[in-house]
């Protein structure tokens, strides 16, 4: 018998949550352990790119309240190796005051390069994330991080009007702290993304952090090439072995195409063929 009818109350229903967890190390150019459980899966296509590929996929088809993905990231040894996501990641309204949780740990070591670039996470009405990236590296190796996110979908009328997001990034070299990023929006997101100060009513904003020596030096072609990018504003910052360059588009598709020629001329090779599909 139903037990809301013998005993006259009214119980609210737990919402299933999805978990996942990826674990992937390359070692010396091989691979070396790769471990994946729940709703969070890795794949390692065949490239014809300098850079091996690691492909993240949520099979849970997005991010509700509650829900939580870890990836951990290792590449040592004269490894270079590109991590991306098989498509946008969705963060869907909130019911309560729970965030989806999305941490991603990474390693670097003995002269391995590692590109960790996600396509963009777009943020619905009301969704709630809080997104955590944290890198250990050594001297002899090289960091290019990108993050693209989109505050609702405006070929789709999309508004986010309120919703929470907290993004986290710290970087140490030699256990030191060498860059830290804090993003923190909660509440009227619309009215705060309003502000001159930080998006000037735009919805979809983008960073990108090269950690290597000697990059300063491409600050100014970096300059050159977003001047030709009219519809996505761009600054750059170069410093103490860093390259920070922070974007601000109207339309996700905008952002992203230019995020991928400015990734291009960085790299010295195209970005990962999923982002094109």
């Amino acid at each position: 018998m139903d037990q809301t009818l013998t005993t006259g109350v009214i119980t609210t229903p737990t919402l299933q949550r999805a978990f996942g967890e990826v674990d992937l190390l390359i070692e010396k150019g091989r691979l070396r352990r790769c471990f994946q459980s729940g709703s969070a899966k890795i794949f390692l296509p065949k490239t014809y790119s300098p850079s091996k590929e690691a492909v993240l996929v949520n099979t849970a088809g997005g991010l509700a309240e509650g829900d939580t993905f870890t990836s951990r990231l290792q590449a040592s040894g004269q490894t270079d190796l590109t991590v991306t996501s098989q498509a946008a990641e969705r963060v869907y309204g909130a019911t309560g005051n729970s965030a989806a949780h999305l941490n991603v740990d990474i390693t670097i070591s003995n002269g391995a390069s590692l590109h960790w670039l996600p396509q963009e996470t777009i943020l619905f009405d009301r969704g709630r994330l809080a997104r955590n990236l944290t890198v250990q590296m050594d001297q002899s190796s090289s960091l290019l991080a990108s993050e693209i996110t989109v505050f609702g979908r405006k070929a789709m009328n999309e508004t986010v009007k309120c919703g929470f997001l907290s993004d986290q990034w710290r970087i140490y070299c030699e256990d030191r702290l060498i860059h830290a990023e804090a993003v923190w929006l909660d509440g009227p997101i619309a009215e705060k993304l309003a502000d001159c100060a930080t998006a000037a009513d735009m919805s979809c904003l983008a960073t990108i952090l090269w950690v290597a020596e000697g990059v300063e030096q491409h600050a100014r072609s970096t300059r050159a090439y977003f001047d030709t990018t009219p519809t996505v504003h761009a600054a750059i910052s170069a410093w103490d072995g860093k390259l920070v360059i922070r974007c601000l588009a109207d339309a996700a598709k905008e952002i992203k195409a230019a995020l991928s020629g400015c990734l291009y001329l960085l790299r010295g090779f195209d970005v990962p063929r999923v982002w094109n599909v």
